[in-house]
């Protein structure tokens, strides 16, 4: 098998479970090279064009899988599944939260205060689901009485080889990429930990002296958010080099438990921002608008440390990074190792 047969393998098999997989994908290739024999024995392809048009004939990866792991795509149809379920993601993926922050901030605009945060998520909601019965109602309409064109889903999709997913391997290059970019993100925040205690707060276009928070924490806490921020881009080394298991999920569990409980407990009592800084801005907030931004500055805390340990979880369920499947032919370092 060639590297395309094994991407095809791949973007068929990912999403089934582990005991599934194994059976399906030495199914597949065995379907694979016999359509390849078959149509250079039939005439119907060169040897040099065989596998790409075995694969084109074989149809959508996700659909093929579909039909040989008893989950047909009758929701809508097996026509129209795969274009009804990639327009519903899309859709979903951004509508819905647009409409609510346009419309939270008309509401704050009118004079609004903390009750917009539970409304917008009332919108956002109401939206995804009207969005999704819409929807779900126009391709069911097209599937019982639309005229039939006889188009396909590889068709309708502009489905072909190339798009078939690369094999996921242990040294994969998106890894360096995501290390570059926490270690230049952990690097300004560090910065900014320094260099707003020189102020941080313009007046009539000028800066002051005004930080941004206490310095009073400079006693403990600031060099304990330093010294957390240092961990940090250890820790990005460390994933870089072995890659996410279950261990390390811990690990990034814990750091994040250590950034977001003193970093929200200060806030509460009072002790992050500086007296300054709170002196200088409470007086163009009312009370409704002091609650509103201390709840966003809560769930926006709680929220990323949070979305930040789920995904080192699931990283480390997938078995690493993008997550590194089992299959016949799979050239990574890690599937080798194992057999």
């Amino acid at each position: 098998m060639t590297e395309l047969t094994d991407r095809y393998l791949f973007a068929a098999t990912r999403s089934l479970p582990a005991a599934q997989r194994e059976e399906l994908s030495r199914d597949l290739a065995e379907r694979i090279a016999d359509t390849i024999d078959a149509r250079i024995e039939a005439g119907a392809s060169t040897p040099d064009t065989a596998e790409r048009d075995a694969l084109v004939e074989l149809g959508h990866p996700a659909a093929l899988a579909a039909t040989y792991s008893d989950r047909p795509l009758m929701l809508i149809g097996p026509r129209y599944y795969l274009i009804w379920k990639r327009l519903l993601v899309f859709l979903e993926s951004f509508v819905p939260v647009t409409v609510a922050a346009v419309a939270a901030f008309g509401m704050v605009i009118g004079g609004a205060g903390w009750e917009v945060i539970g409304q917008a998520v009332g919108i956002a909601i109401t939206v995804a689901v009207q969005l999704a019965f819409w929807v779900t109602l126009v391709f069911a309409f097209i599937e019982r009485y639309g005229a039939s064109t006889g188009t396909d889903v590889d068709e309708a999709l502009s489905w072909t080889p190339d798009q078939l997913p690369q094999l996921p391997e242990v040294r994969r290059p998106h890894r360096r990429a995501d290390l570059i970019a926490a270690l230049v993100w952990l690097a300004i925040a560090a910065g900014f930990v320094v260099w707003q205690q020189f102020g941080a707060v313009w007046i009539d276009g000028e800066r002051t002296d005004v930080p941004l928070l206490d310095p009073a924490l400079w006693s403990f806490w600031l060099p304990y958010l330093l010294v957390l921020l240092a961990l940090e881009a250890a820790f990005a080394v460390w994933i870089y080099r072995s890659d996410w298991n279950w261990a390390n999920a811990a690990v990034n569990v814990v750091l994040n438990a250590a950034f977001a409980i003193p970093a929200v407990w200060l806030f509460v009592e009072g002790r992050l921002l500086s007296p300054e800084f709170v002196e200088l801005v409470q007086p163009h907030l009312d009370a409704d608008a002091q609650w509103v931004l201390s709840v966003i500055f809560v769930a926006a805390v709680v929220g990323v440390c949070a979305w930040d340990c789920i995904d080192g979880i699931i990283k480390a369920a997938k078995g690493g990074g993008r997550g590194t499947l089992d299959f016949p032919g799979n050239r990574s370092v890690r599937s080798q190792s194992q057999v």
